[in-house]
């Protein structure tokens, strides 16, 4: 084998593992996403997402938008972070 065949082995080998990964996360993403719809929140729009009575969605009371607070939002991050670096692996 030379080294040209080799890089083009691990490359594909790499490859197939993230795309497998990527198709796994987003498989299991709409699945959740129909379980939060079957959970008894009934208004949901089309995305999954609680909504309000007037279709809009529905604010967190604490004014920051989608309702997540600073600790959610800290540990969301933390975990794009961790999962960015997963992908580099």
């Amino acid at each position: 084998m030379n080294v040209n065949q080799i890089i083009n082995m691990i490359i594909r080998l790499i490859m197939r593992k993230a795309i497998s990964k990527g198709i796994d996360a987003g498989i299991k993403g709409a699945s959740n996403m129909g379980h939060r719809r079957k959970q008894g929140d009934a208004e949901v729009d089309e995305y999954g997402q609680p909504t309000g009575q007037d279709g809009r969605p529905r604010q967190g009371g604490n004014g920051q938008g989608n309702g997540m607070t600073k600790q959610q939002v800290r540990q969301a991050r933390q975990a794009a972070r961790v999962a960015k670096r997963m992908g580099k692996m």
